[in-house]
């Protein structure tokens, strides 16, 4: 009897756990919810097409509390303050909202944040080439660009990734050889790279293609 009594008490008690976790997950999935709603009225629905510059800094962004958001899906970031600038939400997302935010460094890289309608992170994705991006250790360049273009084509939401540098790279010296002197060489490297935004909001995106622009 105390064998039945003991086995008894364990199920009774996992199933209070279990309906204590079950409850604290509807309670989270009603915040993120609440929290999504909250961060699409504080923002504008964009108009594509859209073109970006990551060197360039985007005035109309704003700070609507996107990480917040972003915590609750992911238990990993550290808490701070709200560092990332929202352009908008894209438009014409049936199963899912897009926003267009800027990650922040030496440079503002832009980045697709995308949720379910229940405020579910489907994908947190940088839209951004980085073959030209401080790729040499001893380079004089003379042109930098790097481009995101954002319009509307049959596959969904189309990404144009573009990147070009020009320069001069010097090559390292070579002690074992009779060279004493640093050489150089000119460069100039395109890098294009296109995708799109499925219909599950994930971002998908074409191989690259790198050139000689020369």
């Amino acid at each position: 009897m105390k064998n039945v009594n003991f086995y008894l008490l364990i199920l009774v008690g996992f199933i209070l756990l279990s309906f204590q976790f079950h409850q604290k997950n509807e309670v989270d999935d009603f915040d993120k919810e609440l929290k999504l709603r909250e961060l699409i009225s504080k923002t504008q629905t964009l108009e594509l097409p859209i073109f970006l510059d990551v060197y360039q800094e985007e005035k109309s962004a704003k700070l609507i509390g996107l990480d917040k958001l972003l915590k609750m899906n992911i238990e990993s970031m550290d808490d701070g303050n709200d560092l990332i600038p929202v352009l908008g939400i894209l438009p014409d997302t049936s199963n899912y909202f897009t926003f267009l935010a800027y990650g922040v460094g030496d440079i503002l890289y832009p980045i697709f944040t995308t949720f379910d309608k229940e405020g579910n992170l489907i994908e947190n994705k940088v839209l951004c080439l980085y073959e030209n991006m401080f790729v040499f250790e001893e380079v004089n360049t003379s042109y930098e660009t790097n481009t995101v273009n954002i319009s509307k084509a049959d596959r969904g939401t189309e990404i144009t990734l573009l990147s070009i540098a020009k320069g001069q790279r010097y090559r390292e010296f070579e002690s074992n050889t009779e060279n004493t002197n640093l050489t150089d060489s000119l460069f100039c490297q395109q890098v294009i790279q296109t995708g799109f935004l499925d219909e599950n909001g994930k971002v998908i995106f074409d191989d690259k293609i790198i050139e000689d622009c020369r």
